[in-house]
């Protein structure tokens, strides 16, 4: 456990504060933890960390909405671990941005490619490139607003362990001006970690359910998003 996390500055966003650690973050988003670790290490890593500890990574909000979107091009769009990594590489050094997840407009999945648009600024057009397939090249913006599809967004992540195969449920949500942005079940302020503590002291999904208001679905699925299995009846 890290005693000393780094502390939110004045008028900074909270949302850029380094306050997860990855075993942390790899909970709350249901990725395998030495995976998450994997996409933070070597020469060339996927993704960047926005603080450290001494050795230690120390993850923001946004840090996690970037982990995410490289799950959700791994499992939902079948991407490659080599083809993202490429892509990233390629991303930051087009745009010169360390973290081009950070803004789901402007990464996007287009034809089994993907695509990064840069606003238009100092009078100069917005630019539509890939990074993926063939880097560098330009994309016609018609060819993006037909195809392109965003890896996601919102105000909130709504990270899901089957959202390759279930694209529509939300039982759980981040968000950093909740529950100091624990994980908790969406639409409420009940952290999951809660609602596993209750699951593994003995009571059934219907007992849980109807000790906070909820539906015996969403107790269910905030069990399942966490990885903790059902015991037969």
């Amino acid at each position: 456990m890290i005693k000393k996390k780094p502390v939110r500055a004045k008028g900074q966003d909270v949302r850029t504060v380094p306050t997860y650690t990855i075993p942390e973050a790899a909970s709350f988003l249901a990725i395998n933890t030495r995976t998450m670790f994997s996409w933070y290490e070597g020469n060339e890593p996927i993704l960047k960390a926005s603080g450290h500890v001494g050795s230690v990574h120390l993850l923001s909000y946004r840090d996690l909405e970037e982990a995410y979107r490289v799950f959700l091009l791994r499992e939902r769009y079948n991407f490659s671990l080599q083809f993202v990594r490429g892509s990233m590489v390629n991303a930051r050094r087009f745009f010169r941005s360390q973290h081009p997840l950070q803004r789901a407009d402007a990464v996007r999945e287009c034809l089994r490619d993907l695509v990064y648009s840069q606003r238009p600024r100092s009078g100069k057009p917005r630019t539509t490139t890939s990074v993926g397939r063939n880097p560098g090249q330009q994309v016609f913006d018609e060819v993006v607003k037909l195809y392109g599809e965003r890896i996601e967004a919102d105000k909130f992540i709504f990270p899901w362990r089957y959202a390759a195969t279930d694209h529509k449920s939300r039982p759980v949500s981040i968000n950093p001006n909740i529950m100091s942005g624990r994980l908790v079940v969406a639409g409420t302020r009940i952290p999951v970690t809660t609602i596993i503590g209750m699951k593994r002291a003995g009571l059934r999904p219907e007992a849980i359910a109807h000790e906070f208001s909820l539906e015996v679905e969403t107790i269910e699925k905030a069990i399942a998003h966490f990885g903790v299995r059902q015991k037969a009846a």
